[in-house]
């Protein structure tokens, strides 16, 4: 996973963990996916800053339109054991430098 694609994570984790349930609870029956719900209350919206607000919305209408082409058919296939390999592999590698 790259570093952007686990910072918008990370965002929607913090931001709107009802709606990544919401979004993801299906593809839960389907693909090994695990919603981690953060330690701390959910966020109240309308406590957030106006900013906080805006990238909020943000995230809710990027995760709209990813979910929109997932149901047309568009998401990418992953070869996972190769993805996860690597990633072994790098690990690995950081871990034998040290």
């Amino acid at each position: 996973m790259t570093a952007v694609v686990e910072n918008i994570r990370q965002q929607i984790d913090r931001l709107a963990p009802e709606e990544v349930e919401e979004l993801f609870a299906e593809l839960e029956c389907e693909y090994a996916i695990r919603v981690v719900h953060p330690a701390h209350s959910a966020i109240r919206v309308e406590e957030l800053s106006p900013a906080d607000q805006a990238k909020l919305a943000a995230l809710r209408h990027d995760i709209q339109i990813a979910a929109d082409g997932l149901d047309r058919g568009e998401g990418i296939e992953i070869d996972w054991d190769a993805f996860l390999a690597e990633r072994h592999r790098e690990y690995a590698a950081r871990h034998q430098e040290a």
